[in-house]
C-alpha cells in the first residue's frame, strides 16, 4: 500500500484516499488488493460511537485491521506491543477525519485505541474472523501509555472500564504466544 504519511512504528501504514466530487456527492475508492497484497481480509466490520467515547486499547495477536473513518472526527492512537519488533513499544497519534479519506494498516501486535472528538462512523476489515480469545486489551490511562493522557472521563464500555494493566497484557501476551 503506497503511505501518504509515515508512522514511527514497524508495519502501520496510511494511506490517503482520493474523493472524486461532483455536485451529486463523491466516490472514494476504499481498498484494491494491490494496495496491501498481504491483507487477506475475511470480515468486515461497521461501527459507529457518539462524541467523547473512547474504544481500547485493544490488541489482537493473530489478526490485522484495516481501519476507514468513513465520518466524523478521532484519534488514532497506536502502541507496539510486539516484542522482536524494531519499534517495540513506540506509541503514536493520527487525527483522522472523515473530509478528508484515508485508510490505516494495524499489523497484529500492535495495541490501538479511538477517541471520537464528534460522533462518527467507521469501518474496518480484519484479516482473521472474530475470536473472543483474540480480543485483548488494557487501560487507557496506564502509567506507561500517554495516548490519551489529556482525556478528562471519556465515555467507555465496560470491558475497557475493567481492563487490565499494560504491565499484565504484556504478561499475557509473552504467556500465550506460541
Amino acid at each position: 500500500m503506497p503511505v501518504a504519511a509515515s508512522s514511527v512504528i514497524t508495519g502501520v501504514r496510511i494511506r490517503r484516499l482520493e474523493p472524486h466530487r461532483d455536485a451529486r456527492g463523491a466516490f472514494v475508492e476504499l481498498h484494491r488488493n494491490q494496495w496491501l497484497p498481504e491483507g487477506g481480509f475475511v470480515q468486515w466490520n461497521y461501527m459507529t460511537s457518539s462524541a467523547a467515547v473512547l474504544r481500547g486499547l485493544h490488541v489482537h495477536r493473530r489478526h490485522s485491521d484495516l481501519l476507514f473513518l468513513l465520518e466524523g472526527r478521532m484519534r488514532l492512537g497506536l502502541k507496539d506491543l510486539r516484542g522482536g519488533s524494531p519499534s517495540a513499544s513506540v506509541e503514536e497519534t493520527f487525527e483522522l477525519d472523515g473530509d478528508e479519506p484515508a485508510c490505516v494498516y494495524i499489523p497484529a501486535g500492535v495495541a490501538h485505541g479511538f477517541y471520537f472528538h464528534t460522533a462518527a462512523r467507521h469501518l474496518y476489515a480484519v484479516d482473521g474472523y472474530f475470536d473472543p480469545a483474540d480480543e485483548l486489551g488494557c487501560r487507557w490511562d496506564d502509567p506507561e501509555i500517554g495516548l490519551f493522557r489529556d482525556l478528562n472521563s471519556p465515555a467507555l464500555s465496560e470491558r475497557d472500564t475493567a481492563a487490565q494493566s499494560l504491565d499484565d497484557l504484556r504478561k499475557q501476551l509473552v504467556q500465550d504466544a506460541p
